[in-house]
């Protein structure tokens, strides 16, 4: 009888193959590398496979182990490891150290797009110490769903694509690179799945659904006829949500909403607006600070942030400040350990203890503007009240002095601080956009730890205590004239959060690209009265799950 894990969807697709458990190779009988010798190695390595995604037409993914190649050869990574070396650590094991430090410093920030980063360090650091010790690069032998921890994006690309035919993670996330790849590559993938390596390594064969996010253990008879009816379903769905993904967003009987997308790097811009993106929503910015011994100075921001203005091409691009400090720490900001960090010192409550580092962001931002010839989106996260938004509004200003030649930026803020809610009243006449960040305001509203597995059940969006309090500050944009209402969450990529904001009012939904088709799709079913009554009778329901089953009976 066969047995069911449960996981995160990551890549849609239905396989059955056999588990081949991914490990990093034991030494071989080559002539172990210096560590400069082993690191261009590994640059030449990451290289080719740039290369051949590049050759398959796949540029932005291609990008992914471009930024790998660099880090290779990156001098201060060298400098960390050989300091190892002379305080008498082993050569391989130095490399590895000092490419973890890095990588923790990445994953410290709390955030999904970074933490992806941090993968990469491990990544290029431990093909670095295979070649210095002399091992070989990983196999596949036979037609395989591969199983690990969490699979470093160049192994990814590295096995045989005619043999890989899926992946089940036991860590990692929706916007890890190996989940971005497999979605590129069209390989089904499932992420998070707890015990998965160990109960994999007890059986000959494994199903994945890569769209219920399920690893099935030795699927019998039945399963493997559920597998088969459910693959047909996906590669139907897949095809339509292709059709739709450049379309624009609208409903049935033709009310448009802004699609926007979510990116974290500036090599994601161009891939988004090709994806069918008609603007950047949210442009993370924490990029730019992370894994640096010093800030960012303001002309290497200017520089990184006029890249997406460039690609945008005349498109809205979002950018949101620095969502630094607290949960998100970065070692030369000198931030005091804090007992309850997501309630701490961070985002525009930096302003006060390191107070270059707003001013320097900003002025780099409109310099970028200035560049570009564009006019930008200044967004302020963590805004709880109107002192917070007084604070805003004055650093853009005063940046605004100083790089005169730039176009006045529209200035908006988060809501995510459930104070910002009852207060959207007083802030929505003083800002040209609010954007809700649905992953934050459902945490706080509910007190429920997003990064608290066994709260998951209460981490949902479609709440009715949170879909109150968007309809609340839709209402207060509305009577604000010139105000725009944005979700920027995960619930606007969710096919059914998504018909619940468009109900509800919101004029744009920024996701990950990757949504765009099943996001459009679900949204064109309806018609905007039909999206309206869905949503106020959402809002008198009781639970999350109460709310999803209506939307999905309701079609």
């Amino acid at each position: 009888m066969s047995r069911e894990l449960r996981g995160t969807p990551a890549a849609p697709g239905v396989v059955v193959a056999a588990p081949w458990i991914y490990r990093v190779s034991p030494p071989g009988d080559a002539v172990a590398l210096p560590l400069a010798d082993a690191s261009d190695a590994a640059a030449d390595e990451i290289g080719a496979l740039a290369a051949r995604l590049r050759d398959g037409g796949r540029e932005s993914e291609a990008e992914i182990l471009d930024a790998q190649a660099m880090m290779a050869i990156d001098p201060s990574l060298h400098s960390a490891a050989n300091d190892l070396i002379a305080g008498g650590a082993d050569p391989d094991r130095a490399i590895l150290e000092a490419g973890e430090a890095v990588a923790a410093s990445f994953e410290a920030m709390g955030d999904e797009i970074l933490a992806a980063r941090g993968a990469d360090v491990r990544d290029v650091t431990t093909r670095i110490a295979r070649i210095m010790i002399g091992g070989v690069a990983p196999r596949l032998d036979r037609r395989s769903v591969v199983v690990a921890v969490d699979l470093p994006p160049s192994v990814t690309v590295e096995l045989d694509r005619a043999l890989l035919v899926g992946i089940a993670l036991e860590g990692g996330s929706r916007t890890s690179h190996a989940a971005i790849l497999s979605r590129s590559l069209g390989i089904p993938a499932v992420v998070g799945v707890d015990g998965l390596c160990a109960a994999a390594a007890t059986v000959s064969e494994l199903g994945l659904d890569g769209e219920a996010g399920t690893v099935y253990l030795e699927p019998d008879a039945g399963t493997s006829l559920h597998l088969d009816r459910a693959a047909r379903t996906s590669a139907s769905r897949a095809e339509l949500d292709a059709e739709f993904a450049a379309s624009p967003l609208a409903t049935a009987d033709g009310h448009r909403v802004t699609c926007a997308a979510n990116i974290g790097e500036p090599a994601e811009a161009e891939a988004a607006f090709a994806s069918g993106a008609e603007a950047i929503g949210l442009f993370r910015t924490e990029f730019a600070f992370a894994g640096r011994a010093t800030a960012p100075d303001e002309a290497l921001q200017a520089a990184a942030y006029a890249k997406v203005l460039r690609a945008s091409g005349g498109a809205e691009v979002v950018f949101r400040l620095a969502d630094i400090g607290g949960d998100k720490p970065i070692g030369y900001l000198r931030i005091d350990p804090e007992a309850n960090p997501f309630l701490g010192v961070r985002a525009i409550r930096l302003a006060e203890r390191h107070p270059d580092l707003l001013p320097t962001q900003i002025r780099a931002i409109l310099r970028a503007s200035a560049d570009a010839g564009q006019r930008t989106s200044i967004m302020a996260p963590m805004v709880a009240d109107e002192a917070d938004l007084e604070l805003v509004l004055r650093l853009v200003a005063d940046a605004s002095a100083i790089v005169a030649d730039a176009p006045v930026p529209r200035v908006g803020i988060m809501v995510e601080v459930p104070s910002a809610v009852l207060l959207a009243d007083r802030l929505a006449p003083r800002v040209e956009f609010m954007s809700i960040g649905t992953n934050d305001l459902t945490q706080y509203l509910l007190a429920a730890d997003r990064s608290n597995a066994a709260l998951a059940a209460r981490q949902d969006p479609l709440h009715p205590a949170v879909l109150r309090a968007i309809a609340r500050v839709v209402d207060a944009a509305r009577a604000a004239p010139g105000c725009e209402v944005a979700v920027c969450g995960e619930m606007a990529g969710d096919p059914v959060g998504a018909q619940l904001l468009v109900g509800l009012g919101v004029s744009e939904l920024s996701m990950e690209p990757r949504a765009f088709g099943a996001v459009k799709r679900a949204v064109g079913a309806r018609a905007l009265p039909d999206l309206i009554a869905l949503a106020t009778a959402a809002q008198q329901l009781s639970a999350a799950a109460e709310v999803r089953r209506t939307v999905e009976s309701a079609s």
